[in-house]
């Protein structure tokens, strides 16, 4: 229980506050990605991919594939930024800048740490879901996009609570792997599955019932479906809450087990 009040105490916050100064020095070099990416993929893949693709159906829907695609890349943001932050960055500070032996020398925990890289890894990947906004924001000021913004008081909670989830899934790779010449291996394992079998960048039906399986319980389809009703039609469906109950069981379960094997890496505990 300790460990889930540790969200609240000011050591986390400051952990989380540490990071936001240390990149706010060099925010223009490091925004300058997230910026571009958005608009990249939607203009290859949706523009340009997208003018060989006829408009198709989509839950009763006749959808582009670039209305399609761009409410799955906010989805993919709020994954890939935060599970790569609580992996490469985290890992990073971790071992080889020795920043979390400097924190764990004053009054922060190893517990305010690893809720302080969630944290941080949560934060900017919302920050740069914003930036993906504005961006499919220009897209429909274009002409080219007819989105409903009305869900948006939704949509961005839930994309900070994707953050969180997915960061406790980097840090327990950032626990385990040996080096980080090895952090590839999460890559194929977690990454490609998790990020491409999950109607981010196209649709899955199948009537293979392990296919359905995987997708009732993969949290970033159903955060990229929830996304693109509230988005597209403007409709609450059963994916919000589907994907809340995944990222409440990721965070409970995996954070008392990222910390007990840091405990045991960084702090040498058995």
């Amino acid at each position: 229980m300790r460990l889930y009040l540790a969200v609240t105490a000011w050591q986390s916050w400051s952990v989380l506050k540490r990071h936001l100064t240390v990149y706010l020095r060099n925010w223009h070099t490091a925004a300058l990605p997230p910026i571009l990416e958005p608009v990249i993929l939607l203009l290859v893949f949706g523009v340009g991919l997208g003018s060989s693709i006829p408009d198709f159906d989509w839950k009763g829907r006749n959808v582009s594939y670039l209305s399609y695609l761009a409410p799955g890349i906010l989805a993919y943001t709020a994954f890939m930024t935060a599970f790569f932050q609580a992996l490469f960055a985290a890992y990073i500070r971790m071992h080889y800048q020795k920043t979390w032996e400097g924190q764990l020398t004053t009054q922060v925990r190893l517990e305010h740490v690893v809720w302080g890289e969630a944290l941080w890894a949560a934060a900017l990947g919302l920050a740069y879901c914003v930036i993906v906004f504005f961006v499919i924001a220009a897209f429909t000021l274009s002409g080219w996009l007819a989105l409903h913004w009305q869900g948006l008081a939704i949509i961005l909670p839930l994309l900070f609570l994707a953050g969180v989830a997915f960061a406790a899934l980097g840090l327990l790779f950032t626990a385990i792997v040996p080096t980080i010449d090895h952090m590839n291996i999460p890559f194929y394992l977690i990454i490609m599955p998790l990020g491409f079998a999950s109607n981010t960048y196209f649709p899955l039906e199948s009537d293979n019932l392990l296919a359905q399986a995987w997708l009732l319980i993969n949290p970033l389809h159903h955060t990229a479906e929830g996304i693109r009703l509230l988005l597209l039609s403007n409709q609450l469906s059963y994916h919000l809450p589907a994907a809340v109950v995944l990222f409440g069981l990721m965070i409970l379960i995996l954070l008392p087990v990222d910390l007990r094997l840091l405990r045991r890496r960084v702090l040498g505990e058995a």
